[in-house]
């Protein structure tokens, strides 16, 4: 390095400077008692090392300099290279060089946090990370949404939220480092648990998986077989009798008590077979037909047809939305979806002298089309069975209403869910990935 050469070759001129000034005093004094003339090379000869020493505390007091920024993370610092010392000069220009390095380096850091930043906040999954002391240290979006928090600074908040999760942190198996949690909004998660050591202190990581959506996939694939198999049997089985019992009350000489009979076997067995054929539509539901509409617009269409039973039982509707929601999707059966959540809103509200209902779309990916009733609520003892094939509190209800409209959504891509229920508010949330549509797409 060529500072590195001036400098050595600065200090041993003046150490031989000083050497030969020295020698040559004593020699002077020595052998020739010519005594002021040493004694002005000693007094020479510490000048010089005077100057020596002020040239290296120069060099120290840049050096500190430099290193006392580089520990205070300050990499602004400008060193002055146009004095008239060109060692002085040599070793700014080099301390610079080295400043401006180590701040493209920082700069360099800066930008991988923020896109490491960026790509954790953008993972679909949640994740968080707290020290010993129980300060959130790092929190994505996805987990404060799949934990239905809005913000978090200590972990005893999710404690209070969830105790159960305070638990399982605490657990003394450390082979136990998986577990299922139920989130405030009825969402099945899956949490991974780990430690590591991050600047001699021990941090805390948890993982959280949203996987109600293969729990309901896999609940609905079970649901059809097991439909398909009873809509067979019973269809089979059903139809000679109805055929049978049509046959005999039409044959002269049967008595009419006789006859009776035959009628309520043919009507209740039309009845099971129109009840069996009502779930062989839900086991054998056609792949959606995907086109682009107006989600907005379906909505306030189906308002329109629901408004007698609005104005007859004074509910007041609300659709709060933005002005134009475009979705791709079966229309149909979507629109099937959406009408029989609002008439189920419509029956909880039968008897309520100021019932609403509130229709609000949010959000962007995924939509969020939450529909809510200030209607009694549903029991908490039926919550988990109301999304179950064959389950109904209606008394003429089959109960395939809201197990069909889960199955639409999720073939459709999306999730249909409880959010909260209680007396005096009931919602119910369609999560829907907003489709572009390529016939748009290819236009453009």
């Amino acid at each position: 390095m060529k500072f590195n050469r001036r400098v050595y070759g600065m200090i041993l001129g003046y150490v031989s400077l000083i050497s030969t000034a020295v020698f040559c005093s004593m020699y002077l004094v020595f052998t020739h008692r010519a005594i002021i003339i040493g004694v002005l090379l000693i007094v020479s000869s510490l000048f010089l090392a005077a100057a020596l020493v002020r040239r290296l505390n120069a060099f120290q007091m840049k050096l500190k300099l430099f290193f006392d920024a580089i520990e205070d993370k300050e990499h602004t610092l400008c060193f002055d290279g146009s004095s008239s010392d060109a060692d002085m000069n040599e070793l700014c220009r080099s301390l610079s060089r080295v400043n401006d390095l180590l701040g493209s380096m920082k700069k360099q850091v800066r930008q991988q946090e923020r896109f490491y930043f960026s790509l954790f906040e953008e993972l679909p999954d949640g994740a968080l990370a707290w020290n010993g002391e129980g300060k959130i240290i790092l929190a994505n979006t996805s987990a404060l949404r799949l934990l239905g928090i809005e913000q978090l600074v200590f972990f005893h908040q999710l404690e209070r939220l969830y105790p159960e999760l305070g638990k399982y942190v605490r657990q003394k198996d450390k082979k136990l480092r998986s577990c299922l949690l139920t989130s405030v909004h009825h969402r099945q998660l899956s949490l991974s648990l780990n430690t590591m050591m991050l600047e001699q202190e021990v941090v805390t990581l948890l993982s959280i998986k949203d996987i109600s959506r293969q729990l309901s996939d896999k609940e609905s694939d079970s649901w059809n077989k097991l439909t398909r198999v009873l809509t067979h049997e019973i269809m089979n089985a059903i139809a000679p009798v109805v055929s049978l019992s049509q046959t005999l009350t039409s044959r002269p000489g049967v008595d009419e008590k006789t006859m009776r009979g035959l009628s309520v076997i043919r009507e209740q067995s039309e009845r099971l077979l129109e009840f069996t054929s009502s779930y062989r539509k839900f086991s054998c539901l056609p792949a959606p037909r995907k086109e682009r509409f107006s989600l907005t617009g379906l909505l306030r269409e189906l308002s329109y047809l629901l408004q007698p039973d609005f104005e007859r039982q004074q509910i007041r509707f609300t659709l709060n939305a933005p002005s134009e929601v475009f979705v791709s999707g079966d229309k149909k059966q979507l629109s099937q979806v959406f009408l029989n959540l609002l008439k189920n809103s419509v029956q909880a509200l039968s008897g309520h002298n100021a019932g609403e209902i509130l229709v609000r779309i949010d959000g962007t990916d995924p939509l969020l089309i939450s529909f809510t009733d200030n209607g009694p609520g549903i029991p908490d003892e039926i919550r988990e069975k109301i999304f179950v094939p064959f389950f109904s509190t209606k008394k003429e209800g089959m109960g395939i209403g809201l197990s069909l409209c889960r199955e639409i959504i999720q073939r459709h891509e999306g999730a249909f869910y409880l959010s909260e229920s209680r007396p005096g508010r009931t919602t119910f949330t369609v999560e829907y990935k907003p489709e572009v549509d390529e016939s748009e797409n290819d236009g453009k």
